[in-house]
């Protein structure tokens, strides 16, 4: 798992507490030395406060603030998860203080889905379930490949005098066939590459699709691209929770339910564009495709790229 990603989840964790200082009035203020008899400083006006206490007592505060005390999480994830696109259309209306933040919200779901991911699906053992004959014909097909044909001199002369080098595509051949060696050599340490450049380039995933929102009402005045990021910061939060819970619950549970989250997948998206976008059906249901085939495209490109980076940074 990211360190990033795990300081970013905690940190968001923190936040929701509703003890997040001790208080100090009725002593001089720490700023201007003025004696505080209120919550701020009738001088300079600084909270009195002091965030100074002992670790274990800010980790059972947001343990205890996150999933007791603080109904914020209660009223929030009720309306996220079965409720599609009404979170965001409150949210930007304007009724905020009951909800979760967006981007708290999202930390917390994109933490809980990597542990999972990570916890319950290692990348390493998929290398490791490779026997040793197809490791032997990964290994054969590597060489196979064809060799660049003879040159003759006047054609070596000609690259030559242009600075080219024609031992290089044989070199780079070379370098990627010990590199694919490497990796189904070293599966944990792929696995450890995967797990660190997963969460930092997915994380990509949430801003462009707050511009393809945009783009899909691009001509609708009344909508901002405030509202198109915490539209996506909400689709991604649902999308990070009900997968995690997959992961989890998955084993135990009948085929068919994976079914019937695909199609829960799709409605979720179009009542969600309808009711945070007001718009109607069959609008609704236009942008609904263009999103899932912007999404396809774009988590290809993610996992392509994550493969590639995960696989170059693994060493020998």
């Amino acid at each position: 798992m990211s360190v990033e990603l795990e300081i970013a989840g905690a940190a968001s964790a923190g936040a929701l507490s509703t003890r997040q200082s001790a208080d100090l009035s009725g002593e001089p203020c720490r700023n201007c030395g003025t004696m505080v008899e209120g919550k701020y400083c009738p001088k300079c006006g600084q909270l009195a406060a002091s965030f100074h206490r002992p670790v274990w007592s800010l980790i059972g505060e947001t343990i205890s603030d996150t999933f007791t005390l603080d109904g914020r999480l209660a009223r929030t994830l009720p309306v996220l998860l079965f409720r599609p696109g009404r979170l965001t259309k409150d949210y930007t209306e304007g009724k905020r203080a009951r909800y979760v933040p967006p981007f708290r919200l999202f930390l917390l779901a994109s933490l809980l889905f990597y542990l999972m991911l990570f916890t319950l699906v290692t990348p390493g053992q998929w290398i490791n379930s490779i026997d040793d004959d197809t490791r032997a014909e990964i290994e054969q097909s590597l060489t196979e490949v064809p060799e660049m044909p003879e040159l003759d001199e006047a054609t070596l002369a000609q690259l030559e005098a242009a600075n080219i080098d024609v031992n290089a595509p044989e070199e780079i051949r070379g370098d990627i066939e010990q590199q694919v060696v490497t990796v189904l050599n070293r599966p944990d340490q792929f696995a450890a590459e995967i797990e660190r450049w997963l969460p930092r380039l997915s994380i990509i995933l949430v801003p462009l699709t707050m511009i393809a929102l945009a783009l899909l009402h691009i001509w609708r005045r009344d909508l901002y691209v405030y509202d198109h990021a915490i539209h996506a910061l909400h689709l991604h939060s649902w999308i990070y929770l009900t997968g995690a819970f997959l992961m989890f619950a998955g084993p135990h549970l009948p085929g068919i339910v994976f079914a019937l989250y695909g199609i829960a997948f799709f409605a979720y998206l179009w009542r969600s564009l309808m009711v945070a976008g007001s718009a109607g059906i069959i609008m609704s249901g236009l942008r609904m495709f263009m999103m899932f085939v912007f999404w396809i495209v774009v988590i290809t490109i993610i996992m392509v790229a994550t493969l590639l980076i995960s696989g170059l940074s693994v060493r020998a």
